[in-house]
């Protein structure tokens, strides 16, 4: 079944609301740490401002454990977390150290693929989620079109458009061929079947056809792997005007 698509002004408007939905589900979880999906890059930005300024006015963010999406690779090895395309390094400066609350940090190791899935189950699932689309070819994380429904964590090689799509999010990318071609990235299925809840968010005129793609979606399209929101656990599509719109 498609998605009803909850669409806000703009992109603050949809980072102050997903904000307010993870303290929400925060404050329910009681003590025990809360699993929070993070993409790295622009899409979530608007969210991870939004909680800092909560931190700041006194909000207790000390139980989000940051289990990020995925990382590039150099060689067999993640990026230096010091990188400004490093994933790690995008948790470190931008997510965690605004919230000043020393949080935890999980990536996807490439020599394990495996145990980060384990990880992630013996933790009892990723609370919350939060996803992004590539404008280009629909990558959900490094899931590359074409990826089965059932992939869990795994190292893939990145096509050109999701290459091209990341030159967009790191500045520092000016040329085709500094972009690295391969990552490690939680899998489809690491998505649909280990979160107990899912936030697509879709912001731009850029992200249009993505969110026409995913508004459709009755289930999963390998040719964009993005609909996979559609099978997950207690899924919301949050869009802004201008990627409704496409202007």
């Amino acid at each position: 079944m498609a998605l009803q698509p909850l669409v806000l002004p703009d992109t603050d408007a949809v980072g102050d609301a997903v904000a307010a939905t993870i303290l929400d589900r925060l404050a329910a979880t009681g003590h025990r740490p809360f699993l929070l999906g993070c993409p790295s890059g622009r899409t979530a930005m608007p969210v991870y401002r939004a909680l800092a300024r909560h931190a700041a006015a006194g909000a207790d963010l000390s139980r989000l454990v940051i289990v990020m999406m995925d990382d590039y690779l150099d060689g067999d090895q993640r990026v230096a977390p010091e990188l400004p395309y490093s994933c790690l390094g995008f948790a470190q400066r931008e997510i965690a150290g605004p919230l000043g609350a020393s949080n935890e940090i999980w990536v996807p190791d490439p020599a394990d693929p495996a145990g980060y899935d384990e990880a992630i189950d013996a933790a009892g699932g990723i609370d919350l989620f939060l996803l992004a689309s590539g404008a280009g070819d629909g990558h959900i994380a490094f899931n590359q079109p074409g990826t089965p429904r059932d992939a869990r964590t795994h190292v893939t090689p990145l096509g050109e458009a999701t290459r091209r799509d990341n030159m967009g999010t790191f500045p520092e990318f000016t040329r085709l061929d500094m972009v690295p071609t391969h990552g490690v990235t939680v899998g489809v299925d690491t998505i649909a079947g280990l979160s107990r809840e899912v936030i697509m968010i879709v912001c731009g005129a850029h992200k249009h056809a993505a969110y026409n793609r995913i508004s459709r979606a009755g289930a999963y399209e390998p040719d964009w792997p993005a609909t996979v929101v559609v099978e997950c656990k207690n899924p919301t599509l949050i869009a802004d005007h201008a990627a409704v719109g496409g202007n």
